[in-house]
Formats: structure tokens, sequence, C-alpha cells
């Protein structure tokens, strides 16, 4: 009697069990992982911005995981050759930069590096990152020492490879004063402000969030923003410090009455698939990204770290990468006076 009592609770047991089981983890569906893959190393702003965007998107969307990977190399280059041979049907995104595809439509229409992949192979999605180049020095460096050392010819910079985004910015505005830099390669932002700091280069070309603890504590200065109204946000050791711009707000060094303009160019990127992709897929991803930047923890972290909210998302995106690929093309002519 006692050995039937047992056995009926085993059963009984093993019954709930099964029950459980089936009621919890049965109809569960397994995570999927998603990569994301980063052109750049770690610690820089793209980086920083795909786990953030990475982790957002898993909080939000718990059937994916979105993992960053970085595959550093060529200033992008070699994740975007690595990228475009991907199965379309495959879930990985990759973080396409404007300076990688400004330099892509540079090498193929001037032969001016050689370029190991299609730009038509990548589809961009959604922009997530925005962003303001501003010019970095170390303290008592001005634009005037700028403007004199690229005259002489004797000017350094850091900030992506020659023809990166970042270069054609500075590079493009000081032609317009028959000056001339030198880009000095680096691989990422925090290898390109550690050339600065350690005196290999006399300014460096980057991010908001790629000075703004130098700044805070006076290691480096920001002494030009290459946009219109220049940028307020940096705080130093002696509080707020505010920056000129090239329109408005202008530098002191630079001259009224010159159009500077032609040097903003677009700068950030997106979040990008394998052209081909199911449209399902990309559709999602177009949805996740909207859901990305509606959430406070986004939108306040980019604003945080001085970057801009800006929205573009499916055909639309393509059209500004388009957009800006002509405008970067025009400040290459000048640059390069061809």
């Amino acid at each position: 009697m006692k050995k039937s009592m047992l056995l009926l609770k085993i059963a009984l047991s093993s019954t709930m069990i099964l029950g459980f089981v089936a009621c919890n983890g049965g109809n569960s569906k397994k995570k999927e992982t998603v990569k994301i893959i980063v052109p750049y190393g770690a610690g820089g702003t793209a980086d920083a911005i795909a786990r953030k965007y990475g982790k957002i998107a898993t909080e939000n969307f718990p059937e994916y995981e979105f993992v960053a990977e970085n595959k550093t190399g060529g200033d992008g280059f070699v994740a975007s050759a690595y990228y475009q041979n991907i199965n379309p049907k495959s879930k990985e995104l990759f973080i396409l930069g404007y300076g990688n595809a400004y330099r892509h439509t540079l090498g193929k229409k001037y032969g001016t590096e050689q370029v190991p992949y299609d730009l038509n192979k990548i589809l961009p999605l959604a922009t997530i990152d925005d962003r303001t180049w501003i010019v970095y020095a170390k303290p008592n460096f001005e634009v005037e020492d700028l403007l004199r050392k690229a005259k002489e010819g004797t000017l350094k910079m850091s900030g992506g490879n020659p023809l990166s985004d970042p270069h054609l910015a500075l590079g493009s505005l000081l032609a317009l004063e028959n000056g001339k830099v030198t880009v000095v390669g680096y691989d990422g932002g925090a290898a390109q402000k550690q050339g600065l700091t350690s005196g290999e280069v006399d300014v460096f070309v980057g991010t908001t969030q790629a000075g703004m603890s130098d700044v805070e504590v006076g290691t480096i200065v920001p002494i030009l923003a290459i946009s219109e109204k220049g940028y307020s946000g940096f705080k130093g050791p002696n509080g707020e410090i505010f920056v000129p711009g090239v329109v408005e707000n202008m530098a002191n060094g630079l001259d009224p009455n010159k159009d500077y303009s032609s040097s903003i160019l677009l700068a950030g990127g997106f979040i990008a698939s394998r052209n081909g992709a199911d449209p399902e897929w990309t559709n999602k991803v177009i949805e996740i990204s909207k859901a990305v930047w509606a959430t406070e923890e986004y939108t306040n972290w980019i604003q945080e770290i001085g970057l801009n909210k800006f929205e573009v998302y499916g055909n639309d995106a393509q059209l500004l990468l388009d957009e800006a690929n002509n405008k970067a093309e025009n400040a290459y002519k000048l640059l390069s006076g061809k």
C-alpha cells in the first residue's frame, strides 16, 4: 500500500512538472542573437552608440539580443568589406558611417584609394548618430595658430584616414585660406585623441562625446565647431565653454567675407542591413529604431554626449546618404583643387 501511494505521488509530481514546462517553457521562443558590426575600435562614439542602441533594442524587443562586435582596420574599410559578403538573409546589422560612404564614392570616382567593397550592397535603414565635428587642440592653441600652420604646410591632424569626413570638413575649410593639413591615421576616436594629447598631431577633429571628459579637466580645448552656429555644451575647469562656428558666431581668424558653409558635412551614420535583405526584417529594424529613439533613455543620452536628435528612415535614409555624398564630393574638389 505504501509503495502504491509513493508511486502515485511520483506520477502526480511528474505530471505537474511536465504541465508547468508545457505552459511556460514549451511555448517560449528562443532568443535570437543579432550582431551589430562596428567598423571602429572600442571606446569611440560609434562603438558607444552601437552598444547603447543594442541595449535598449534588446530591452524593448526581448525576442532578440543585440550584440555589438568590433571589426577594426582601414578606418572602417575592413568591416565594410566583411559586411558586403555576408548572406543577405543574415540578421547581422552594420554601423554605416558617412565617412565610409564618402571615401567609397571618392575612391571609385577619382581613384583616391583602393576601395575593397561596394557601397550599393549596404542599405541604410535609420539614422542613429548625427554629430557636429569639433576641432580640439592643446591649451593656448587657437584658430589663428591653426590657420598659420596650415598656410605654412606644417599642420597635422588626427580624425580618421585621409579623406575621412573630419579631413574633408577641416581640409576644405583650410583650402579657402590657401592652407592644407596632413592626416595622421589612427584606428578609432580614442586613439585619435591620444595622438593630440601625446603631441603627435596639432589638432584632433572628433565628436563632442570624444572630447568632453578631457575638456572638463582642461587637457584639451575645443577651438572650432564645423557647424553653422557653433556649439554650446562643453564645460571646462572654469565653467561653460562656447565653441565658435564657421557661419554665424564665426571664430576669430576666419574671414567674415568668405563662405565656409561648404565644409559643414553630414557626420555620424546609420544602422544598416545588407541590400537584398528580407523586407520583413528591414521593416522590423526600422520599427525597432523608431522605438529606440522614442525612449527617454536614448534621446536623453544622445543629448548628454552632445549629439543631435535626428531621425530619418527607410528610403529617406538612402536619399539623405546620396545628398551627403554629393556635398562631400564638392568638399573634395575644393580640398584637392580639382
